[in-house]
């Protein structure tokens, strides 16, 4: 009995211990709050600073360093905290703003990749209001690329298939150079351009439509502009559909495969002359600004 009371007495003694313990002498989990809720006004705020710098937070004459774009993104990413914090709603930090334009971007993507509709209730979902200069932004841009490149698709294929045929030129052409990445000896050299692909469909028609553009769009998958924020999806096929790509490809006619093979090289080549050209227009740039901030003699 006496050993119980013990016990009992020593457990009573350790929670008065751990309850008046001092806030400095907490674990750093311990003393962690929860963030403060973003309020209409910093998300307002955030949207519009991140449009109005849209060009510079994508380093549009960046000659592709990620260095270079992280240093400007951080530096913005910090002036912005400072202005947000000036509200006096809460304090941000620079991380806080980060993930929040992250977040901002992918509820945006999702909304214009589904057109609103969710599929788990039927019903239209409303972007909310602070994301819709955010979501015709996207769109402009968007659209822009398909209208600079010369991508003539129908009203109900939508931009969204523009996207994933780029993505299936680059990996094509990536492939094409260094071999399939997965290390098979024969890859499919053509690719589904439905945004959901059928597992019974292997990708018939994709010589009719879209195959002669590679030469155009190699270089837009490079570009920092508007990639972190492509609506890209999923659209890796079944293991069936890639067995008979495989030996598909294995059929073909050495001469076509050699065909092939040469628009790719020719996309790479261009690929290459237009990167010079920014690269020019990099180095135009900074000398006309030069110029600008010399002091007038």
């Amino acid at each position: 009995m006496s050993s119980r009371t013990t016990t009992t007495t020593t457990r009573c003694i350790l929670r008065a211990i751990n309850y008046r313990r001092r806030p400095d002498d907490m674990d750093p989990a311990q003393k962690r709050k929860k963030a403060v809720n973003w309020c209409s006004q910093e998300n307002i705020l955030v949207i519009s600073l991140f449009l109005e710098h849209y060009d510079t937070y994508y380093f549009k004459f960046s000659d592709g360093s990620k260095k270079g774009v992280k240093a400007v993104r951080d530096a913005l990413h910090e002036r912005w905290a400072g202005q947000l914090t000036q509200l006096g709603f809460a304090e941000r930090s620079p991380a806080q703003v980060a993930e929040k334009i992250k977040k901002s971007i992918i509820i945006t993507r999702k909304f214009i990749n589904s057109s609103g509709d969710n599929a788990q209730n039927g019903r239209r979902d409303e972007l909310p209001c602070h994301l819709k200069p955010l979501e015709k932004k996207l769109r402009e841009e968007y659209n822009k690329i398909q209208s600079d490149y010369g991508f003539d698709f129908g009203a109900g294929e939508g931009t969204m298939r523009f996207y994933d045929l780029l993505r299936d030129i680059k990996d094509e052409s990536l492939s094409s150079f260094g071999g399939n990445l997965e290390g098979d000896e024969i890859e499919c050299l053509e690719g589904d351009l439905e945004i959901e692909p059928s597992p019974t469909d292997c990708t018939e028609n994709t010589s009719r439509r879209g195959i002669t553009v590679t030469s155009t769009a190699s270089h837009i998958l490079d570009s920092p502009l508007v990639v972190p924020v492509m609506p890209f999806k999923n659209q890796i096929p079944a293991p069936s559909a890639m067995s008979r790509c495989k030996k598909r490809a294995a059929e073909e006619d050495p001469d076509e495969i050699i065909e092939k093979r040469h628009r790719l090289l020719d996309a790479e080549l261009e690929l290459v002359e237009r990167k010079r050209y920014l690269t020019e227009m990099k180095i135009k740039y900074w000398e006309d600004k030069m110029k600008q901030l010399e002091p007038s003699t």
